[in-house]
């Protein structure tokens, strides 16, 4: 009888512990399958080196550290981030996909819910496509997954498929790591409001993403463009650039603001984006670009009524 309390515990135990690793930032890969689903799919990630031309459904973008992408003539590896943000027995998952161009990204929101009868223990229910910078239709899928624990780390992986007719296009892996999560939370206090919950409920409470970055580049100007990658409530931003108004009561949607700074030679440049208002919903995310001459920037930024997030940038001194 001690023993089976002592197993019931443990299991309720690691019950818990899946339950509070969830919600966090998770690397890895999206394998798409040409040929449809491989039932010998082994979930043991192998680095290699990226491909030279990735044709993936989930898009191409910015770069990542951890590049873990392949491709033969049956399969394509995108590199990929998953965010989750467990809310109650449910969660809100915002999915980004990467590619080796440093160029392209396509972000997509899911609704997770667990189906602990079926071999797959979480189904995640496409919702909508949250920013499209792939020129390729960007298709919504589902996902079907399972957590589970390694010699060296906590991973997810499954399949991802069809949400209409349940054809699996391929396979998936992601690991835990270390890092701050910035899914907008004008999507997840959305959803509360949806379901009538609490925040009070969210496992882990949001707060600005506050980005201070130093950047050095030849360049003779900084050419930016921001979209809203949440919900289009009349968020209110305004750019500052050495100490002066650049630009006021940006309205972020769907379509890309663009904007221009030029840099002082051999001077510290000070440019400042601030959430003067938010919408309707609590929290403004946008997806922000900067594009100089040698060197292309993304940002993903989550902020809150008068926050804001700084960029110390420097023009190096032109070759004489």
């Amino acid at each position: 009888m001690r023993i089976f309390f002592l197993l019931l515990t443990l299991m309720c135990s690691y019950s818990f512990l899946i339950a509070q690793e969830k919600t966090g930032v998770w690397q890895g890969i999206v394998r798409f399958s040409r040929y449809g689903f491989d039932p010998n799919y082994n979930p043991t990630p192998t680095p290699i080196m990226p491909p030279n031309d990735p044709q993936s459904r989930m898009g191409r973008a910015g770069a990542s550290s951890f590049a873990t992408s392949t491709i033969t003539n049956t399969e394509t590896d995108t590199r990929a981030k998953l965010e989750w943000q467990q809310i109650d027995d449910r969660s809100v998952v915002q999915l980004t996909s990467y590619g080796v161009d440093n160029k392209l990204v396509t972000m997509y929101q899911f609704y997770a819910r667990p189906t602990p009868k079926e071999f797959y223990k979480f189904h995640l229910q496409g919702k909508s496509v949250v920013v499209k910078e792939t020129d390729r239709r960007a298709d919504l899928f589902d996902m079907r997954g399972t957590f589970q624990e390694t010699d060296s780390s906590f991973v997810f992986w499954g399949v991802w498929e069809d949400p209409f007719t349940g054809k699996r296009f391929g396979t998936f892996f992601f690991e835990k790591i270390k890092e701050t999560l910035t899914i907008n939370p004008e999507l997840v206090y959305s959803f509360l409001k949806k379901n009538k919950l609490s925040d009070s409920i969210l496992s882990e409470p949001f707060s600005s993403l506050v980005v201070l970055d130093t950047i050095q580049t030849d360049a003779i100007a900084v050419y930016g463009n921001l979209v809203d990658n949440g919900l289009k409530d009349q968020d209110t931003l305004s750019i500052w650039f050495n100490g002066k108004l650049l630009e006021d009561n940006i309205v972020p949607t769907d379509k890309r603001f663009f904007f221009r700074a030029n840099l002082a030679d051999q001077e510290w440049n000070y440019l400042t984006i601030r959430c003067k208002n938010e919408g309707k919903e609590k929290g403004t995310g946008v997806h922000l670009n900067f594009e100089f001459n040698d060197i292309h920037m993304k940002y993903n930024l989550v902020l809150f009524r008068y926050g804001q997030a700084d960029w110390v940038i420097r023009r190096k001194a032109p070759n004489k």
